[in-house]
């Protein structure tokens, strides 16, 4: 019985490589330029979760400064560990 599952799963593990070789063959000469890659900079103005496109700077500032807190107390446990 546990000779099957020993061939199951190496030809489920043999399909994976051999898909991962052909992706690898078909994609081995195509180039693209960073520029292509970025975002739309129009869909960047404006942002689909705020009504007026604009980020609230104070709740930035209010996360950076949770993170801070969270940060010191971290390094202060670390180091009390050592």
């Amino acid at each position: 019985m546990s000779n099957w599952i020993i061939w199951i799963g190496g030809a489920i593990l043999a399909l994976v490589v051999a898909a991962a070789l052909i992706e690898a063959y078909l994609k081995r000469n195509t180039k693209r330029r960073l520029s292509d890659m970025r975002p739309d900079p129009e869909a960047l103005k404006r942002r689909p979760w705020e009504p007026d496109g604009v980020t609230k700077v104070a709740d930035i500032d209010k996360v950076h400064e949770t993170n801070q807190k969270i940060e010191e107390r971290s390094s202060r446990q670390s180091r009390q560990s050592l």
